[in-house]
């Protein structure tokens, strides 16, 4: 009995020639006919493994993006842009990496964040630099002159004190808002990692007549 030649195409990728015309095969058939063939057509062209690597691409650009686009609104920031932040993060959670000078630019990189459409999560790893040694003394000397500059702030009523980067806010004042104020300005001296308010409310009544003087003079000043 004669031997029969068969013809066997070599181990490996397909030719450019033989590429071509698996792919032709391929977009001829109807959908849904001759499934099994399609499919090991599919798989021998690659054009499953291109089509699951595109859509991993474009899942991971689509991740990506939401953290962009905080990137790029720090980074417009006229008051954080010098400072090189980072963001990363996966889905909608977004992490903040970085240096600033003061607690309140902190706060304010969070909420920028934060307020963002789609972010659900800020995680906050900015550290302060204190850009050498700053002492207690330091710190509270700077509070003080935060707080003498804020027009919100009346310094017969609001003092301050620093203790290991914590700064204490103590006195009297009928005015809620001007406590705010008071944590506000506090938060921009540098090497200020927490305010504590411990001013307490009072009624308008029971004010000295020196603080009543006082409090009228520095509304004649803002007014």
């Amino acid at each position: 009995m004669s031997e029969k030649n068969y013809m066997h195409r070599p181990a490996g990728s397909p030719q450019p020639r033989e590429h071509e015309s698996q792919k032709a095969q391929l977009e001829s058939l109807q959908h849904g006919e001759n499934k099994d063939v399609k499919r090991k057509i599919e798989y021998k062209t690659g054009r499953k493994d291109w089509r699951e690597k595109a859509r991993l691409t474009s899942e991971k650009e689509e991740q990506g993006e939401l953290q962009n686009r905080v990137q790029d609104v720090l980074d417009r920031n006229k008051n954080l842009k010098g400072y090189g932040l980072n963001i990363s993060g996966n889905g909608s959670q977004v992490e903040i990496i970085g240096i600033v000078d003061s607690l309140s630019e902190i706060k304010m990189a969070e909420e920028l964040a934060a307020q963002f459409p789609g972010v659900e999560e800020v995680t906050n790893n900015l550290t302060i630099s204190t850009d050498g040694s700053i002492n207690d003394a330091d710190v509270t000397k700077e509070v003080r002159e935060e707080l003498n500059a804020d027009p919100r702030v009346n310094l017969y009523h609001i003092g301050a004190e620093s203790h290991g980067g914590t700064v204490f806010l103590t006195g009297n004042t009928e005015n809620p808002a001007e406590i705010e104020a008071a944590k506000q300005a506090a938060a921009k001296a540098r090497g200020v990692r927490k305010v504590v308010s411990q001013v307490k409310l009072k009624d308008p009544g029971d004010m000295s007549l020196e603080e009543i003087f006082h409090n009228q003079v520095r509304n004649d000043k803002n007014n």
